[in-house]
């Protein structure tokens, strides 16, 4: 695939990450979005941001808009859009959240035509651990030291249910409702763990450093912002990931990872001993965590297995172009399985687009297939927590992935495309060609 790269500078990366951070903040599941600014101003201002952004594309790139209109990634513009309209059409089901979930779509292969996904997984992990990093000092530092001893009182807002938070600006902190449990700029930890969980991945499987020590210190900030979200299944996946980095990248030979592990268990232990030595709120939001969400017929595990069993029972009953969305989302007290929702929604094609995406972004084919299998089961495991459908961050990665390792593959199928006898697939090949071309595509 060709790339209309921007300048390589640092003014245009710097825009762009101000860009995708922008993205983020105004993202459809952030507390910004859902109480600071309002739903329909937050999206009006990201719609804007991508607009202008598609704007200065082709002012840039005028002499070749008839090979853009024409390039080989509009096939997934296209496909995409038959896939969430057709069966919003068929089921005359007029709501704009299919339009929402395509305006997700687009963007992801919109970025494709100027920078790799890559490259985005780096501006994006790098944005993670600033702001999971601020996160913690906020809720840690700046709480305790400045707000409860009264030197500083920072602005308070209330959430759509009700619930004040203190605004530090890049982090939101809970007043006094689960108070010891990190939002960060979310709508709540249950969504927070999904998009660090990816930030780890990105991380370790996606994301190249100049310097190894970098890699393990964004994993040790991006982990401890993890387990202070306090996520049943963000701790889950985290301790699942942990393991698989730990066997496939065999880190179990180097000595260096085992005094770290032993460091890291020591503080650890020493945390919990003076948590439940002191039985305060955070000892109970640990109790609920660890036990509480464990116990029959606990609120938590009820819905979300009642969730996954609704979706399923509407799949099986309308497998090919879904129910109308709205009985979908409403179908249960919180529907939160965002894969089989898109199932019970979209239909067969919908749910599966989305499911082919994200192995898109995973696997690999030199990779052993239980590594593959793992990373996909523990970001399934993640989103499958949280209704995430119509964000931007649920779809740009895996599309983004889709059109730039899919299409070559394809195109080379349908040329005939065979190994070239030394074991490389058509998939490496197209990997190989994308690292050549983000190498002179700027960004």
């Amino acid at each position: 695939m060709k790339y209309y790269p921007f300048p390589k500078n640092t003014l245009t990366k710097a825009v762009f990450g101000i860009f995708l951070f922008a993205m983020l903040f105004l993202a459809r599941d952030t507390l910004v979005t859902s109480s600071l600014l309002g739903f329909n101003r937050a999206q009006f201002l990201m719609l804007g941001l991508i607009f202008l952004a598609g704007l200065v594309f082709l002012v840039k790139n005028r002499r070749s808009l008839r090979a853009i209109v024409l390039d080989k990634r509009m096939a997934v513009v296209l496909v995409s859009t038959v896939f969430v309209l057709l069966p919003m059409v068929c089921k005359r089901d007029w709501q704009m959240m299919y339009f929402s979930i395509l305006i997700c779509l687009y963007f992801a292969v919109f970025l494709t035509f100027f920078i790799s996904y890559r490259d985005v997984a780096k501006y994006y992990v790098v944005i993670l651990t600033i702001l999971g990093v601020y996160s913690i000092v906020a809720m840690w530092i700046l709480r305790p030291l400045l707000v409860d001893t009264g030197i500083l009182m920072p602005p308070v807002f209330r959430n759509q249910v009700d619930v004040t938070f203190y605004n530090f600006g890049l982090s939101f902190v809970s007043e006094w409702y689960v108070k010891t449990r990190n939002f960060g700029i979310f709508r709540e930890p249950g969504v927070y763990q999904y998009f660090v969980i990816l930030a780890l991945f990105l991380n370790n499987y996606t994301v190249q450093w100049k310097r190894q020590w970098v890699l393990w210190l964004v994993n040790f900030a991006l982990a401890a912002t993890m387990v202070t979200t306090l996520s049943t299944a963000g701790v889950g996946a985290l301790a699942f990931l942990a393991l698989v980095v730990f066997l496939d990248k065999k880190l179990y030979k180097n000595k260096w990872a085992w005094l770290a592990i032993g460091i890291i268990a020591v503080i650890l232990a020493a945390l919990v001993a003076h948590i439940v030595a002191e039985q305060r709120s955070l000892y109970w939001e640990l109790y609920t965590m660890v036990l509480g969400k464990f116990q029959p017929g606990e609120d938590s595990a009820v819905e979300r297995l009642d969730a996954v069993f609704s979706d399923l029972d509407i799949f099986l009953h309308h497998p090919l172009a879904g129910a109308k969305l709205s009985d979908v989302l409403f179908s249960t007290a919180n529907n939160t399985t965002s894969t089989l929702i898109l199932y019970a929604g979209l239909g067969i094609l919908g749910g599966t687009l989305n499911v082919v995406a994200w192995i898109a972004l995973v696997w690999e084919k030199k990779r052993n297939i239980w590594v593959n299998l793992a990373l996909l089961g523990i970001l399934f495991l993640s989103f499958n927590t949280q209704n995430l459908i119509a964000d931007v961050f649920f779809w740009l990665f895996p599309m983004m992935a889709l059109t730039e390792r899919g299409l070559p593959v394809l195109f080379s199928l349908k040329k005939g495309g065979k190994s070239n006898g030394t074991g490389t697939s058509a998939e490496s090949a197209a990997d190989t060609i994308g690292d050549r071309q983000r190498d002179q595509a700027g960004l």
